[in-house]
């Protein structure tokens, strides 16, 4: 749980965002285990941004 994973896993949320994913096709569980969680929200935020720089028509 370092700054490396968590880029690692906001790049995978960006790629699941232009794949056409839904934020709830998050694959970490927010609930689960400390590392799930760090994981979960991590995704999640890449995911946001990925919608957000979408929207601004990147």
């Amino acid at each position: 749980m370092d700054r490396a994973t968590a880029l690692a896993v906001a790049q995978e949320a960006h790629k699941a965002a232009a794949d056409g994913k839904t934020l709830e096709d998050c694959p970490y569980d927010a609930n689960g285990e400390p590392e799930q969680r760090f994981k979960a929200r991590y995704w999640t935020l890449g995911f946001e941004q990925a919608v957000q720089e979408g929207s601004a028509g990147r």
